[in-house]
C-alpha cells in the first residue's frame, strides 16, 4: 500500500488534535472516582456487551496484566463484576453492575446533550457530512493494528 508521509503526518495531527478536544469536554463528564483508563474501560463493557479478559484487552490494545489491575480497581469501586462459567469455572466474563450501567446510561444521555449543543452551528447538511465521515471512521477504526 502506498500511503504518503504527508498523508500519515496529517492523519496523526488531525487525529491527535480532535481527541484533544473531545477529551477536554469529556473530562467534564467522569466520575470523581474514575480515572480516565477506569473510564475507558466500563465504555468498552458498555459498548461490547460482556466479554472475556483477553478480549477486553485486545478492546483497548492493553495487556492482559493491565486489564487484570483495571478490572480489580473497577471491582473493588462496584462498578463491574466477573461472572463465571458453571461449564468451565476456568473461563470469566466480565459485566457492568447495575450501578455502572445506570452511570453510564445517565453519562450517554449528559454527552448526547453537549454534542447536541456544540452542533447547533450546523446546518442538515453538515450534519449528514459529519454523520457519514463518523460511519467511515467507524467502520475503518477495527482495521487499523495496534501496535
Amino acid at each position: 500500500m502506498d500511503i504518503t508521509e504527508r498523508f500519515l503526518q496529517q492523519t496523526v495531527i488531525f487525529s491527535l488534535l480532535v481527541i484533544e478536544k473531545i477529551n477536554k469536554q469529556l473530562l467534564k463528564t467522569y466520575k470523581e472516582d474514575l480515572t480516565s483508563s477506569e473510564f475507558y474501560a466500563l465504555l468498552s463493557v458498555y459498548y461490547f456487551g460482556d466479554m472475556k479478559m483477553t478480549a477486553f484487552a485486545d478492546n483497548l490494545g492493553i495487556k492482559k496484566q493491565q486489564a487484570t489491575r483495571v478490572i480489580n480497581d473497577l471491582v473493588k469501586k462496584g462498578y463491574i463484576q466477573r461472572i463465571y462459567d458453571e461449564s468451565d469455572r476456568r473461563v470469566v466474563l466480565i459485566s457492568l453492575t447495575p450501578e455502572a450501567k445506570m452511570y453510564l446510561n445517565g453519562y450517554t444521555a449528559k454527552t448526547i446533550g453537549m454534542v447536541n449543543d456544540s452542533l447547533e452551528g450546523f446546518n442538515k447538511s453538515d450534519i449528514e457530512e459529519l454523520k457519514d465521515a463518523i460511519d467511515t471512521v467507524n467502520r475503518l477504526l477495527p482495521k487499523i493494528k495496534m501496535a
